[in-house]
């Protein structure tokens, strides 16, 4: 990679973490498999798209779920240290203090129970926590051909009114 190339990469990465600092999501989570080695990119984007629409269902209900309404959030694809520990990472937040709590225990069994191979899913308070501020979740864009964000399970809304 040429020094021009690794300055652009470097201005996405802060960029990048100071975008997801804005959002002022409220919970970080952690989804990991038993053996990350085994999981291909395709079948860990299958597996968030999936624990993401159940999640969604589970703490939204039907109808909104029905009606395109998803839980805000920010997900990022990662592989390790030495990239080949497949997993993933997430900022979340809802539409009203009571789904805190339900996401933070939806999250961490729907990953359990809806996902072959899943370790474990550890969310986290986000709430006034530095580690967006570090760029966390941009760590590994290390390249300009890089996809740590994983954009089909994202979710920015502009405006919602729940009825």
């Amino acid at each position: 990679m040429t020094q021009s190339e690794w300055r652009r990469v470097g201005i996405i990465r802060q960029q990048g973490a100071t975008w997801t600092q804005q959002q002022n999501f409220w919970l970080f989570g952690t989804c990991t498999y038993v053996d990350g080695c085994i999981v291909t990119r395709s079948q860990c984007v299958r597996n968030a798209q999936r624990f993401f629409n159940n999640l969604d269902r589970s703490v939204l209900g039907r109808q909104l779920y029905r009606e395109n309404i998803r839980l805000p959030r920010l997900v990022y694809v990662e592989t390790g240290k030495f990239r080949v520990n497949t997993h993933i990472h997430f900022y979340i937040s809802g539409y009203a203090w009571h789904h805190y709590r339900m996401i933070w225990h939806t999250a961490e069994n729907t990953w359990i129970e809806q996902v072959d191979g899943a370790r474990d899913c550890v969310v986290q308070d986000n709430l006034g926590a530095h580690r967006v501020h570090a760029g966390y979740c941009w760590k590994e864009f290390d390249g300009l051909a890089a996809e740590t964000l994983l954009t089909e399970c994202c979710y920015l809304p502009t405006h919602i009114e729940l009825h």
